[in-house]
């Protein structure tokens, strides 16, 4: 019987980290989104720009997290003055074991 309902208990934790609006894997993720184009007709005539940066920030158990994820830390970590599109990096290892958010700006 403790089994069954442990097996219960560890079937819907899996269900319920699933139920979040990105793709999302249980064991392991590493998915990069397209977030946002700024002023995308200047976006489409000239590309996203020549530099890129990264600002991540990450938790481990869920208990310590670190980090600024801000597009103002992308864009200062590339150099840029103007940001014309982000994206969005999410990877996660078992769940809530190591999860790190980092947002890729891109601009000039």
């Amino acid at each position: 019987m403790k089994k069954s309902l442990m097996a219960i208990a560890l079937i819907g934790m899996l269900t319920l980290t699933n139920c979040i609006p990105f793709v999302y894997g249980s064991i392991y993720t590493d998915v990069t989104e397209n977030a946002t184009i700024f002023n995308r007709d200047n976006s489409q005539k000239d590309g996203v720009g020549e530099k890129s940066g990264e600002a991540c920030a990450s938790s481990i158990l869920n208990l310590i997290a670190t980090g600024d994820a801000g597009i103002k830390a992308a864009a200062k970590k590339g150099g840029m003055k103007v940001v014309k599109a982000i994206d969005h990096n999410r990877s996660n290892v078992l769940g809530s074991v190591y999860v790190s958010s980092c947002t890729i700006a891109y601009g000039d």
